[in-house]
């Protein structure tokens, strides 16, 4: 573990810019709704229950201004997020790091979007998604009782979660993301088990489809009837792997989270087995992630990022 920390944790003189996580990405609709927005404030209600005495910073949820936590109380989203009119946006954020733009595997971001034409309808274009990102310590769930797929069933059924995610990942930078982008790059060509994500990229380009799965990935009803129903896919993949949720289907690509690692020779086998099942609803056309060109370093503009996603396509290897 401390080998995997030290490896993926880069800091400079600005601070820390990335950092190995487990990491939770939620995409759900109808954020606009009493009842969704109630179901968000329960799930980050269990978040802070883990890691709010760890809070340092929030922002102004009208400004979007960092606010210090150390030594100030500031509202939590229960106190404002209720009054926000249904046809506007919102967004929070609250993270561990010791400056406020360091990257922290303690840090929760959550952007919901306003309602349009007074619905939205799963795997649709009907709006963008919104989502939440949790991002925890490797070690977190190693001697709690409740284990992570646990809680992430208990979420994604709260939030009728559209499409989730959880496994290893990479918690950044808030402000220095550019300069991040070609960090990022290498450690996901390596490691074919961490989530290389973009939050905003995502709410827009995966309105009818998926990524490739992580170590734990839910997908909402009209995508498991695309795939043939919950028959079909225990005909296709281990039984124990499937846990159904409010709202649809988790695949569980065995029973730890993997990154594998190019150097050694090391698959992440299960991980390509969900994949190839999983391939007919995966995004074959997304943009790329990175937040502008950085000249002469590789990051993952759309042709890189589409390759990314495509990598599991071939067969599981024996390593």
């Amino acid at each position: 573990m401390d080998e995997l920390k030290q490896l993926m944790t880069i800091e400079d003189a600005d601070g820390v810019m990335l950092k190995l996580s487990l990491n939770v990405e939620i995409y759900f609709r109808n954020a606009w709704q009493v009842e969704q927005r109630a179901a968000l404030l329960s799930v980050f209600d269990e978040y802070r229950a883990y890691f709010g005495a760890d809070f340092k910073w929030t922002t102004n949820p009208n400004t979007g201004r960092w606010k210090s936590l150390k030594k100030t109380p500031y509202p939590y989203p229960e106190e404002w997020l209720p009054g926000v009119p249904q046809d506007e946006a919102w967004e929070f954020v609250y993270h561990g790091g010791g400056r406020k733009t360091d990257a922290s595997d303690i840090d929760v971001v959550s952007f919901g979007r306003g309602e349009v034409d007074g619905h939205e309808s799963p795997a649709s274009m009907d709006s963008y998604l919104s989502y939440i990102y949790m991002h925890f310590p490797i070690d977190f769930f190693m001697n709690r009782d409740e284990k992570l797929p646990a809680v992430f069933q208990r979420w994604c059924s709260l939030l009728n979660a559209e499409q989730a995610y959880a496994g290893f990942g990479l918690a950044i930078s808030h402000g220095y993301e550019t300069r991040v982008d070609p960090l990022v790059f290498p450690l996901g060509e390596r490691f074919a088990g961490l989530n290389i994500s973009d939050d905003i990229g995502h709410s827009r380009e995966l309105l009818k489809s998926i990524k490739t799965p992580n170590w734990l990935t839910a997908i909402c009803q009209p995508y498991v009837d695309q795939l043939g129903g919950e028959a079909a896919l225990r005909e296709k993949l281990p039984n124990e792997w499937l846990t159904t949720y409010t709202g649809g289907l988790i695949v569980q690509a065995g029973d730890k989270p993997l990154l594998g690692d190019r150097e050694q020779g090391l698959d992440v086998p299960a991980y390509r087995q969900a994949a190839q099942v999983l391939r007919p609803i995966r995004s074959t056309d997304h943009d790329g992630i990175a937040m502008g060109r950085v000249d002469k370093k590789q990051v993952y503009n759309a042709p890189e990022y589409q390759a990314w996603l495509a990598r599991f396509d071939g067969e599981a290897s024996n390593d």
